[in-house]
């Protein structure tokens, strides 16, 4: 596996806006800018947020070089991190999209009174415009390269403790494939990784419905990793209890993560608890941030 020289990632859309003149809304959005082992700069974008006006916005605000992106990577098919993926491949005059094959697959919340509401990807983001715009769509259930360097994880075996998606008493999740409706367990989860010279793995989630202990799990399997230097994005530990949430740390201690940055879905009580177990190493993310991967930011935790 090849190396990457450096690492920066910058949060396009977050839930927490500290930054004047950016929004911050329920949806996540990465640009991550990088050098191969080759010293050639990369940029690849991770997801697209859940408000198309509020990623415009801030990539305006931020001036985030879209044109210069050769690479989108969709976590997963849900409205939350989807919302802009063909003004962002517009914007690149037409790049490479990855997924799993059920990421535009058509998905639905059913309530106990068995009234639906949508929560794919938004209509107008789909298949056929992303193409329109000028996008190839690259799906697949494997692990793939998406620049020299950084891959996704591919679908991820569940084979933890985690429950994937927590139990709802609120309701259940549907998913369309071929025509037939399935109970939604968010097969099409993945993830980014890379090993960054020098420092070791490093782990972008979107969401992490498969549970980021499988995910480690996983890239470790893949790539030969025993350890990582670190894990940043969205966590899905939001309405989960405090046992669970500690038992979830108990089982990335042997990781050996020394930099931790949980935003998006991960809840507050699980980021004040991430904070607590990694004191030194927890990142404090939001819309605006910019993480330059092995340095101390001048204030973690602003």
């Amino acid at each position: 596996m090849n190396q990457i020289r450096s690492l920066r990632v910058i949060t396009i859309a977050d839930n927490m806006a500290y930054k004047p003149r950016l929004w911050g809304h329920w949806g996540l959005s990465f640009l991550l800018e990088f050098e191969d082992s080759r010293g050639r700069g990369h940029r690849i974008l991770f997801d697209t947020g859940g408000s198309r006006e509020a990623f415009l916005h801030n990539v305006r605000e931020m001036e985030i070089p879209l044109d210069e992106v050769e690479g989108l990577v969709v976590s997963h098919g849900h409205l939350d991190h989807t919302a802009a993926l063909v003004e962002a491949v517009g914007e690149g005059g037409g790049v490479r999209v990855y997924a799993h094959p059920y990421a535009f697959q058509p998905r639905f919340f059913e309530n106990r009174e068995g009234k639906r509401r949508e929560v794919g990807v938004p209509e107008g983001e789909g298949v056929a415009e992303i193409e329109e715009a000028g996008g190839e769509i690259l799906l697949a259930r494997e692990p793939v390269e998406v620049a020299p360097g950084v891959w996704t994880t591919g679908e991820i075996p569940r084979e933890s403790f985690e429950t994937v998606p927590p139990p709802s008493e609120r309701g259940r999740r549907i998913i369309v494939v071929d025509g037939e409706e399935r109970e939604d367990v968010i097969w099409d989860d993945l993830s980014l990784w890379m090993d960054v010279e020098g420092l070791g793995p490093v782990v972008v989630t979107g969401c992490c419905h498969s549970g980021i202990v499988n995910t480690l799990n996983h890239v470790g399997g893949v790539g030969g990793f025993d350890g990582f230097y670190g894990v940043l994005g969205g966590l899905h530990l939001v309405g989960r209890d405090e046992g669970y949430i500690r038992r979830t740390l108990e089982a990335v201690k042997p990781f050996d993560l020394r930099m931790v940055s949980p935003c998006h879905c991960t809840g507050f009580r699980a980021m004040a608890l991430f904070l607590e177990a990694f004191p030194e190493g927890f990142i404090l993310n939001y819309s605006g941030r910019v993480i330059e991967v092995g340095e101390t930011p001048r204030s973690r935790l602003l």
